[in-house]
């Protein structure tokens, strides 16, 4: 979820008021919900993995497209906009290739899913994953107050990789995926914290976002947004999003290879776009490049270090009804 630009929504200015056009007056962005209500959006998420150094290996190229169905189903509204909903992904799609050949996994067409045993797990475990619900309480301006069901969906998880050795490396991807806090992470990357006070073309706000895994340890995303413009035609307006990633807390060197990864310049630009009288994110796009270097100790007891550079394009978009 992966997750981006925004894009903000703006009510028009009443015919004839008096004051400076709509593109230039300030506007309050906040998200909307109301209880019933049930939204759609397509997930897109396109990675490309590039290593390069290993000592007697050639440079390697990897790539993987996820699109994944959600659904957010808003359960009740506080009389301050404070909104429970409660969200479902009701199909995934992977398709991945690297040196060893390609993979496909489709939840919507299981029967299209490859005979690979690497493929045979992964469609087990993202079949666990479809249909759990997690639940959310967000508030009108994007701060997440609480997640619940990650947890749940992990151990349905385990359930099938402890089932099944092929499932157990698999199973560790999806683990750094779907727990609470990478869930968090996910949604305040796709229904970004919008600005305390009302904003107009050419102003500015910031956000943090914590990121990260088992692997690559702890990661702080800094991101500046920019109101670019508002449409009053459309109720809709374009924010820009720029973001710098950093390495709070590298993890411990893992295993008997005693491997470490050190993040570096790591960056990202996007785009969102908010429609503003329904209070709710259209589309929302994000390309970041993260290279890093990571070292460890080679068979012979030799150490050894290569590079690894991981370019990542998320885009989400609402699908109207």
């Amino acid at each position: 979820m992966l997750r981006a630009p925004l894009l903000v929504t703006i009510a028009a200015v009443a015919a004839g008021a008096a004051g400076p056009p709509a593109a230039e007056q300030s506007v309050q962005l906040r998200y909307q919900w109301t209880k019933g209500d049930v939204l759609e959006y397509r997930v897109t998420l396109h990675s490309t993995g590039e290593v390069s150094g290993v000592p007697g290996r050639q440079d390697t190229r990897t790539e993987q497209t996820i699109t994944q169905r959600i659904t957010l189903t808003v359960d009740g509204v506080a009389p301050s906009g404070v909104a429970s909903v409660h969200e479902t992904v009701t199909a995934i799609r992977s398709e991945s290739s690297a040196p060893v050949g390609k993979i496909v996994v489709d939840t919507a067409k299981p029967s299209d899913d490859t005979t690979d045993p690497i493929g045979q797990a992964m469609s087990k475990m993202l079949a666990a994953v479809v249909g759990q619900p997690i639940n959310i309480v967000i508030a009108p301006d994007g701060t997440v107050r609480s997640i619940e069901g990650g947890s749940r969906l992990l151990e349905r998880i385990a359930e099938g990789a402890n089932a099944d050795p092929d499932m157990a490396a698999a199973s560790q991807a999806l683990t750094s995926l779907y727990s609470d806090d990478a869930i968090r992470g996910m949604l305040e990357q796709s229904f970004p914290k919008l600005p305390a006070q009302p904003v107009k073309p050419g102003d500015n706000w910031t956000g943090q976002i914590a990121l990260g895994n088992h692997t690559i340890g702890r990661i702080a995303a800094a991101i500046t947004f920019t109101l670019k413009r508002v449409d009053s035609a459309s109720g809709r307006a374009t924010v820009a999003a720029v973001m710098k990633l950093t390495q709070e807390v590298k993890p411990p060197a893992a295993g008997p290879t005693r491997m470490t990864m050190t993040l570096g310049d790591s960056r990202g630009e996007g785009e969102l776009v908010f429609d503003i009288a329904r209070g709710r994110i259209v589309t929302n796009t994000m390309r970041t490049e993260m290279p890093s270097t990571v070292s460890m100790i080679g068979p012979d007891g030799s150490p050894v270090t290569f590079h690894n550079r991981v370019k990542t394009d998320a885009a989400m978009e609402l699908v109207e009804k």
